[in-house]
């Protein structure tokens, strides 16, 4: 009886979880299209006059390129997660492909950065514009975050759940580590994106 109780405690703060991680998610989702997409598209239409016809068409291979990778990760995290599920360790071969395609990615980011170079000083110029605005997005978000973050607990699946070894997810264009962030992000940005 008392472990029935506990599964069924366990199962209802996982479903309020899920719907909490849901609702956060669109309330996120409705701030990004409201406040920060105009005004990064704004912005970004800017750059788009001064970018060479040739740039134009290798920002929109690189663009298609990274998301067509990107499917290829996705997959091969699938893959590992329903190894880790099953209880099973995950290969060296899946570990390896794993870095492989994160080296993939790097790389067509880096060719990225080298368009991006070209256009610095305008994209520098219409990023410090966006910069107080970037400033109060982040806090909004932070202040949003942390209220679901003490619900969440132990749920949290980042750190020592990831096999050892295996790339972590979510570090898009070198998030945290590459001064280019910014840069090569604005650069590849979709206005039509929705």
């Amino acid at each position: 009886m008392i472990g029935a109780l506990l599964v069924t405690a366990f199962a209802s703060d996982g479903d309020e979880i899920a719907k909490n991680r849901e609702d956060q998610y669109k309330e996120r989702r409705a701030f990004f299209k409201e406040n920060i997409k105009p005004k990064v598209d704004a912005q970004r239409n800017k750059l788009e006059e001064s970018i060479s016809t040739g740039d134009k068409k290798e920002i929109a291979r690189l663009r298609e390129e990274i998301i067509n990778q990107r499917l290829i990760e996705n997959e091969f995290f699938y893959e590992a997660r329903a190894s880790r599920i099953k209880g099973e360790e995950v290969s060296e071969d899946l570990i390896t492909e794993l870095k492989a395609q994160r080296i993939v990615i790097e790389n067509l980011n880096d060719d990225a950065k080298v368009i991006a170079n070209k256009y610095r000083p305008e994209i520098d110029d219409l990023l410090a514009d966006l910069k107080e605005d970037r400033k109060g997005w982040m806090e909004q978000m932070r202040s949003d975050g942390e209220e679901f973050k003490g619900r969440q607990g132990a749920m949290n699946r980042r750190g020592p759940h990831r096999p050892e070894g295996t790339p972590q997810r979510g570090r898009r264009f070198g998030h945290g580590s590459r001064p280019e962030f910014g840069l090569v992000t604005f650069l590849l940005w979709d206005v039509n994106r929705g």
